[in-house]
């Protein structure tokens, strides 16, 4: 089983593969290279976000939707200012995704699985039993635009380590594990670290079918022809999560509220924050440069937000993005 430092490395090593290994599948969205039945750990899942030169991944579209979906969302007027492609998904118009993770996770008929799986781990921390599901067989067996590329979530705990497994039915390499997957798991994993009071550990996806579609072939490629040429490592996450669970609903739903005013033109300067927790802090900041350069702000002007994230994989995440030519189109 093939094991990576970092969710970048993990992108660049499984897409080397696809191309030495995988094999041309027909699908209902076009032609793909596909590896099917892939498992792959990723060793440091804190060190997020990604770096490669020329995959433009939008690192605040990575965080918007994963606050997003853990407070339980699915209402597609937050993420489309984010994620323009989200309403091809929606089988309402774009109102909803039909089958969108967050209210699986956090209402799923009255059953908050986070909450169950936190209190499952917290009586009995060698539990093989915390498990959370994504696929309903009564919803999901339909023709509908939304059905969940990840179906089953499993937290276990060994040697003072909380590991998270992910099993998935279908991953997009492009759009799915690199641009989210990876990056919504490992938030959870490390907030439920913290819950617990563990060490986060490693985070693991077993996927049926592992793909490339045809369309991001030559990107992908290109890709690969320099990764030699980057640094396999750049900074760090310096921002933990600290937030207890008593607290986190609450901090979670005054983070909703914050973006939900930079939204609407407010600047975070002028704004009160409610937490002091440093993961929260530094995804509000990203929000508000997010915001401000759609506004129109400059590179010289975003600079003093950009500094106040500090030397860190975020930072280098965003100040890439603001500086692309076409960023605003994004």
């Amino acid at each position: 089983m093939p094991r990576f430092r970092t969710i970048d490395a993990a992108f660049l090593g499984m897409l080397a593969r696809l191309f030495a290994d995988g094999e041309t599948v027909n699908s209902r969205n076009g032609a793909t290279t596909e590896l099917a039945a892939q498992t792959l750990t990723i060793e440091r899942p804190t060190e997020r976000f990604l770096h490669t030169p020329g995959r433009n991944n939008n690192p605040f579209a990575a965080i918007a939707e994963t606050m997003w979906v853990l407070a339980g969302h699915n209402d597609l007027a937050y993420l489309t200012p984010y994620l323009k492609r989200a309403p091809d998904y929606s089988d309402d118009g774009g109102t909803t995704w039909r089958a969108g993770y967050g209210p699986r996770l956090r209402n799923w008929n009255g059953v908050d699985q986070i909450a169950q799986a936190r209190s499952l781990l917290h009586a009995s921390p060698n539990s093989r039993r915390a498990v959370m599901s994504l696929f309903d067989p009564e919803r999901d067996f339909q023709n509908s635009a939304d059905v969940p590329c990840n179906n089953w979530l499993h937290f276990l705990v060994r040697n003072g380590h909380l590991d998270l497994n992910v099993v998935a039915r279908s991953t997009d390499i492009w759009f799915g594990f690199s641009a989210i997957n990876a990056f919504e798991w490992s938030v959870l994993l490390e907030m439920m670290a913290r819950w617990l009071q563990l060490e986060v550990g490693t985070l693991t996806f077993f996927t049926s079918s592992l793909h490339l579609y045809a369309q991001h072939e030559d990107r992908a490629r290109e890709l690969l022809s320099r990764a030699s040429d980057t640094s396999e490592y750049i900074g760090k996450s310096t921002f933990e999560y600290d937030t207890d669970w008593e607290d986190a609903v609450t901090a979670h739903e005054q983070w909703m509220d914050l973006e939900h005013r930079l939204r609407a033109g407010a600047d975070l300067d002028n704004l009160t924050l409610p937490f002091r927790d440093p993961m929260l802090v530094a995804y509000i900041r990203a929000i508000d440069i997010f915001w401000a350069f759609k506004r129109g702000a400059t590179l010289e002007e975003l600079e003093p937000r950009l500094a106040s994230l500090g030397d860190s994989d975020l930072t280098f995440a965003a100040r890439e993005f603001v500086s692309r030519p076409r960023a605003r189109d994004h």
